[in-house]
């Protein structure tokens, strides 16, 4: 199985992206192109490098490019400081290949909104918050203000990645955005994945905006506060995820 992703094979990626980010209009700088750039959600993920990521290949892995990511700290009371890991403000481009996905997943604290700049992406997404001790989200300890919109039926056109079917089968509710659509917000702690359409003629480039994303890998982080330096805010389905998206196995060749 293949277990990696050569440095041309991953470069070739990420500059691809990186062009296609540059010609939508969005901000990319040199320092904003490195090797986290490309999330590949797991070891068995790799094979969408086999025959290339225009294979139409169901797979997990797409790259994000992060203009911003900015805390809310600055002039809070302290007393006030609890609250600080809700907020802040983060701003990001995310760039998906025909047939890929983000696997589905939940934040604990960060509401985010898409906005589709080119193509179509495909949203899953579960309306309401579920109440699971294994998810680790308990409803009777938080405000549950309002459920998110219901949306459509899944195309059949759909093809989920090979052994990941079942972290999707809670992801219920389907819509398709395309650009100039209303932004569409996923609130925290409601399960949600993306993808571009198979037969796509363009990757989904997506805007997203959201408040504060909590990183291991963000820079500058660990200097922030001592109580943020190990949170970790993407929650996945499928086992092993949270850890494995954090680096790639990049090799030479």
């Amino acid at each position: 199985m293949r277990d990696h992703v050569t440095r041309r094979e991953y470069n070739d990626w990420v500059s691809e992206c990186a062009a296609l980010a540059i010609a939508c209009g969005y901000p990319v700088q040199r320092s904003m192109i490195h090797d986290s750039v490309g999330l590949i959600m797991g070891q068995d993920q790799y094979a969408a490098f086999v025959n290339g990521l225009w294979s139409r290949e169901p797979y997990e892995l797409f790259a994000i490019f992060e203009a911003l990511n900015e805390p809310a700290i600055e002039g809070l009371p302290k007393a006030g400081l609890a609250w600080a890991e809700y907020g802040g403000l983060c701003d990001k481009l995310m760039i998906v290949h025909p047939g890929k996905f983000c696997s589905p997943h939940y934040h604990w604290r960060k509401t985010e909104y898409y906005e589709v700049v080119l193509g179509e992406m495909d949203v899953f997404y579960a309306p309401e918050i579920i109440n699971d001790g294994q998810l680790e989200i308990a409803i009777d300890d938080m405000i549950n203000h309002k459920t998110m919109p219901r949306g459509d039926r899944w195309p059949d056109r759909v093809v989920l990645p090979n052994g990941r079917e079942g972290s999707y089968e809670r992801l219920t509710e389907y819509r398709c955005l395309r650009p100039g659509d209303p932004k569409f917000v996923v609130h925290r702690k409601h399960l949600h994945a993306f993808g571009c359409p198979r037969d796509a003629l363009t990757p989904v480039v997506i805007r997203e905006v959201s408040n504060y994303s909590h990183e291991p890998t963000t820079v500058g982080k660990a200097g922030l506060l001592e109580a943020w330096q190990h949170i970790h805010d993407n929650n996945f389905l499928h086992p092993g995820l949270n850890e494995s998206r954090l680096s790639n196995t990049i090799v030479d060749g």
